[in-house]
């Protein structure tokens, strides 16, 4: 279902209706919706009077995002059924491909094995068309005890799940790069916060003493700065990566264009995860942090969803950050403050009606308006710089039942050129596949 609140947004309506009635149109005017609920194997693209104008039919759920590329291919993430690391934790994934318009493979690659596993995230770069993954390998528990990880916060199963971001070349389906938590741990013995550029073993978010120690749900990347932002919900923070590095130089602490190697150059959200608990936290278990892009209202900052806890902080908001970023890449650093800023430079706080606790998204729209995904709800809605609701969308089922999980919605533009030459005829309102309530995601961390 959809809604709008009529404000200073005008909203193109003829043409929906000349589709509905079999008018195919060769150049749609107005912006488009992709999205792909978690209990389906489906992709959807709507309009925004949620019409149905396309869908991808896969035989996989999502594990978990989806994307429109320029060439007009569709990117997803998918989760395999006889995957090996696989738990009640969220995206479990496996498997990245393209399809075209037609749902047909043109790539794919299995990245399923314990020394890694994709899961949640996958990001189309566009430099050079590379893909990069957000992706699980598994340490053992004398291995995390040799790297100083106290014994007592080692999982009852006897292992970690560490992330690490791996960039593939689909040309090849080659690795070409890696950046692997497990090589920028503070050393045995350290305080971490004489590392800010490091990682603490022993920093486990009340509530997460799982397998899956930092639970990366997210990974982007600017081109301009050739960095890589990494979102890791268990910290509390994302994070910057020098991606001039080589995969050697990556793995250690010297060499890129910034000098530091595969250290974090820029991290915020939670000082306390590098050992600083008397300055103020910012997120709570966040996702889809991202660069605005140029052009943009904000370009250059980053924007991200917070979701909140449900103990303590319980509500979610969306954060515009003008990070400090210098102008050749570089991150100041403030012994006394940490990294800044000190707060958001634009956030949206409907606080305390809006919770979205786990998944969800943002993006900023060339109206300068900003496109929320409340993920769990599958709601998507459109909001001014001011706060005000102008566009709202709930996935809804054959049976007239919502509530099915969404990991991110993404919206292009009129003109995109992924969807140049494309046919989209709308086929009247979408109406998901039911499934059961039980059906339709149950996990508890995403």
């Amino acid at each position: 279902m959809f809604s709008r609140k009529w404000g200073w947004t005008l909203v193109m309506l003829a043409p929906l209706a000349a589709g509905a009635c079999g008018q195919s149109l060769t150049s749609y005017p107005d912006p488009v919706v992709l999205f792909s609920p978690i209990a389906s194997t489906s992709v959807y693209l709507i309009s925004l009077d949620g019409q149905l104008l396309h869908e991808w039919k896969t035989s996989d759920p999502p594990g978990y995002s989806v994307y429109l590329l320029p060439n007009g291919n569709l990117l997803r993430a998918n989760s395999l059924a006889d995957r090996p690391l696989s738990a009640t934790l969220g995206s479990n994934g496996g498997r990245v491909e393209m399809l075209d318009w037609e749902s047909k493979t043109v790539w794919r690659l299995d990245y399923a094995t314990t020394a890694g596993q994709q899961h949640h995230d996958v990001y189309w770069m566009p430099n050079n068309g590379h893909i990069l993954m957000v992706a699980w390998e598994t340490r053992t528990a004398a291995e995390a005890l040799a790297a100083g990880r106290l014994a007592e916060t080692i999982p009852a199963a006897g292992e970690l799940w560490v992330d690490k971001v791996v960039e593939v070349d689909p040309a090849t389906s080659q690795v070409v790069w890696e950046w692997r938590i497990w090589d920028h741990l503070i050393p045995p013995g350290s305080a971490p916060s004489d590392h800010p550029g490091l990682i603490d073993p022993n920093y486990v978010s009340p509530g997460t003493y799982s397998v899956d120690w930092t639970h990366a749900n997210a990974v982007t990347y600017n081109p301009a700065l050739d960095q890589v932002l990494l979102s890791v919900r268990n910290f509390s923070e994302f994070w910057v990566i020098d991606h001039s590095t080589t995969t050697a130089e990556a793995a250690g602490h010297t060499g890129g264009r910034l000098g530091h190697g595969g250290d974090i150059v820029y991290r915020w959200g939670n000082p306390r995860a590098y050992g600083r608990p008397d300055l103020p936290r910012q997120l709570y278990g966040q996702h889809n942090p991202n660069w605005i892009a140029s052009g943009l209202s904000g370009a250059g900052h980053i924007l991200v969803f917070n979701n909140g806890d449900a103990n303590a902080r319980p509500y979610s908001t969306v954060f515009e950050l003008e990070t400090p970023v210098a102008g050749d890449g570089s991150y100041p650093f403030d012994p006394a403050t940490g990294y800044g800023p000190s707060g958001p430079s634009w956030q949206y706080n409907p606080a305390p009606t809006f919770f979205a606790s786990i998944i969800s998204g943002a993006q900023r729209l060339a109206s300068g308006k900003t496109l929320v995904t409340d993920g769990p709800a599958g709601h998507f809605f459109e909001v001014t710089p001011d706060g005000q609701t102008v566009w709202s969308y709930v996935v809804t089922d054959t049976a007239g039942a919502n509530g099915y999980m969404v990991f991110r919605a993404v919206r292009y533009e009129p003109g995109y050129a992924g969807l140049i030459g494309r046919t989209l005829t709308p086929a009247g309102l979408l109406k998901i596949p039911a499934v059961a309530a039980q059906s339709r995601a149950t996990p508890k961390l995403y």
